[in-house]
């Protein structure tokens, strides 16, 4: 597998997502996205896309959570974008994608991260595949969960992606969660590119 583009994100500079409301967690999957998609022209039928998060949108969960708890009337905006799937949905209409879309909450397990779902992706005659990590910052609730789970809740907010094709220069064990995502990203868009799709010109 070869890195055609990378990307990271930030909640400070992520412009806001008609339809999408109160949560960072879709405005920065879809700056990663846009970004990768600036930068590398895919063929969207041959195009499929991967979102890693380990506990998804918490602050839209919470949020739904608390109003119901509060008897106040349900955001139906809230219940559409609590699925990640949403905005994998957005993406794909802006940019022609209809290949597969999936939502993962990556394993701790070798050979169970976004990385290696993109791989087997690939196998099934699709050229390019966006690899999406998003990870939000603690809540009480959400701590309590990576307590319960032996992870650790990321200090900030963690955003990332890369666009990948076939070829050999990424090379197994891939990275299993978002901050190994993240550390991947940065690396790829600070040294030289990790290599073109096989059969590419440069």
């Amino acid at each position: 597998m070869n890195i055609l583009a990378a990307a990271t994100g930030s909640a400070a500079t992520a412009p806001p997502v008609a339809g999408f409301i109160e949560s960072p967690f879709n405005p920065l999957v879809h700056q990663v996205a846009t970004t990768l998609l600036g930068r590398c022209a895919v063929d969207g039928a041959r195009t499929g896309m991967v979102l890693a998060s380990e506990l998804g949108d918490s602050v839209t969960t919470d949020l739904a959570s608390r109003q119901l708890a509060e008897g106040k009337p349900a955001n139906t905006l809230l219940f559409m974008q609590a699925t990640a799937n949403a905005i994998l949905g957005r993406i794909g209409i802006e940019h022609g994608i209809t290949g597969p879309a999936l939502s993962i909450s990556p394993s701790r397990h070798a050979g169970h991260g976004p990385l290696d779902l993109a791989a087997l992706l690939l196998e099934d005659d699709l050229d390019r595949i966006l690899v999406l990590g998003v990870e939000l910052t603690g809540t009480p609730r959400t701590d309590a969960a990576h307590r319960a789970r032996g992870t650790e809740s990321p200090p900030a907010d963690l955003a990332a992606g890369l666009l990948v094709g076939p070829g050999s220069a990424l090379t197994r064990p891939y990275p299993d969660d978002v901050a190994g995502l993240l550390a991947l990203a940065r690396s790829a868009t600070t040294t030289a590119p990790l290599g073109r799709a096989e059969g590419e010109q440069p």
